[in-house]
């Protein structure tokens, strides 16, 4: 058996078992059941499986459930045509006529506007239906204009509830729909800012390979004058050459990158709330999964619209994430604020860790300076965290950055950035 076929039996089933739960009314043996607004829920949330099929194997699973515990009640079978005729004839003629209204009246796929009119229809008819076997198996008519009031009214309270219920389910969909991708779009945000750093690191790179290749032709010229061996000359000058055609490369590889996986994600920039509660999030993340015991909380006084978002998001990133490794598994508190003071932005991280000394203090904005050793090797780590939120700071944002330290008591990282390349500041923000 397919899976879609066993999907729509437990569908079925489940129907069939809903149907136990029901009101007698009208007539002898007439139920208003909560089947059919299960089944109705049913048929509308899963749009793999065909209505028709899930109709007509409720109208033959319910009858024989309903059956079944007649006997266990009664302990007979005369009823057979009574209990279950009529519910065939509803549950088939639900099934077709929703087919057929869907085929050849409405004309187009089931969405919120024309379900509840076809369910209401499908409903009504699918009642008169029911009556109509119930008139013949009795031998009389039963029907009269309060039975039809009635008929029409059961229908109309059913495909409210339907409706209602079917919103809920889209409204919750949709929820969860908007935080995933929210959240894809924060992981994309987070890894395009990590990937704008690097791209940085390697523009940076390609200056340095440009200044090896004019000291190669600079060395080429001043061997030329005094006459130098033939083979150093050709030595310097292949040096330059292939430092050029390397540089170009990389200047290539670089503007590639940057088309295709940042510039499209940094048109608009982000308010600095944003960034400081996305990089907290992050740093949270980490924290949990190093299993640290450390409080990240967050104040922003004064809250301003930043364009180059990606690199603001390495600044606060790589600030937090020094915290968070400072302290470690000791425990403690990282604070972030960022106010506004004399036209002047201050964003400030401060945690309760070890703390640097004052020698160490003068240089841990230097390129590839780290306090952070691989145990297993003793290698020390690529120290570009704080060189490259130096770099941003002062050549990104026109800022200054200092560290305020006090060895076994603190550490406080104070970036003042000039009010005049932001705006104004907007409405204050707390994290905790």
């Amino acid at each position: 058996m397919s899976a879609k076929a066993k999907k729509t039996l437990y569908v079925a089933i489940f129907v069939s078992l809903a149907s136990m739960i029901r009101v007698s009314m009208i007539t002898d043996g007439f139920i208003v059941a909560l089947s059919v607004l299960v089944m109705a829920i049913f048929i509308y949330c899963y749009e793999d499986l065909t209505p028709l099929y899930i109709a007509f194997c409720s109208g033959i699973f319910s009858p024989l459930l309903r059956l079944t515990m007649t006997w266990i009640q009664e302990g007979r079978f005369d009823r057979i045509t009574i209990l279950t005729l009529p519910d065939f004839a509803f549950f088939f003629t639900y099934g077709i006529f929703y087919t057929l209204i869907y085929k050849y009246i409405v004309r187009e796929p089931k969405s919120m506007r024309n379900f509840p009119f076809v369910i209401f229809f499908c409903d009504f008819l699918s009642n008169v239906a029911e009556i109509t076997c119930r008139s013949f198996i009795n031998g009389s008519s039963l029907f009269t204009m309060k039975i039809i009031m009635y008929l029409i009214i059961i229908a109309f309270v059913r495909t409210l509830l339907v409706q209602m219920v079917v919103m809920a389910i889209e409204q919750y969909s949709n929820f969860l729909v908007n935080k995933e991708h929210d959240e894809e779009y924060k992981r994309l945000l987070t890894q395009a800012s990590i990937f704008e750093s690097e791209l940085h690191v390697m523009e940076k790179n390609a200056v340095e390979i440009e200044d090896i290749m004019k000291q190669a032709y600079t060395l080429y010229k001043s061997m030329e004058e005094i006459n130098a061996p033939e083979g150093l000359k050709t030595s310097s000058l292949n040096i330059s050459r292939n430092a050029h055609e390397i540089k170009g490369d990389y200047l290539n590889i670089i503007g590639v990158l940057k088309d295709a996986y940042v510039n499209d994600l940094n048109e608009s920039g982000m308010d600095i709330s944003e960034i400081i509660a996305l990089e907290r999030s992050n740093v949270l993340s980490m924290i949990r999964k190093k299993g640290y015991n450390i409080d990240v909380s967050a104040r922003v006084k004064a809250n301003f619209r930043v364009v180059q978002s990606f690199k603001m998001m390495s600044i606060i990133r790589n600030l937090l994430t020094n915290a968070t490794e400072a302290i470690g598994t000791s425990g403690g508190r990282i604070v972030v604020s960022v106010i506004n003071e004399q036209e002047k932005y201050l964003i400030t991280v401060r945690d309760n860790g070890p703390g640097i000394d004052k020698d160490s203090q003068d240089t841990i904005f230097l390129a590839g300076y780290s306090t952070k050793f691989n145990n297993e090797t003793g290698d020390i780590q690529r120290g570009l965290g704080l060189s490259l939120v130096k770099d941003y700071v002062e050549n990104a944002f026109s800022g200054s950055i200092e560290v305020n330290s006090e060895v076994g008591k603190f550490t406080e990282i104070t970036i003042t950035l000039p009010e005049e390349i932001f705006g104004a500041a907007e409405n204050e923000v707390l994290f905790s």
